[in-house]
């Protein structure tokens, strides 16, 4: 006997079919939402006057670690 699995995305403020699963960040949390394009649409449209002067966040310098060579002892 086949088994066939049908996944499908759901609009998660309408309940209509998604088209993508948005992500993004906020007050340092991240979240994830399925939109339909409308939707993807709406919210990148209204983030983008914030976006247009918001600073892309830089990742922290990481420091190298320098370990002591030992010399060789004859």
């Amino acid at each position: 006997m086949a088994t066939r699995i049908i996944s499908s995305l759901v609009d998660d403020l309408d309940g209509s079919e998604a088209a993508e699963t948005v992500q993004f960040s906020l007050d340092g949390r991240s979240y994830e939402i399925d939109l339909s394009s409308t939707h993807a649409d709406q919210l990148r449209a209204g983030l983008l006057p914030y976006l247009q002067v918001a600073r892309k966040e830089t990742s922290p310098i990481r420091r190298q670690v320098r370990t002591a060579r030992r010399g060789l002892r004859s």
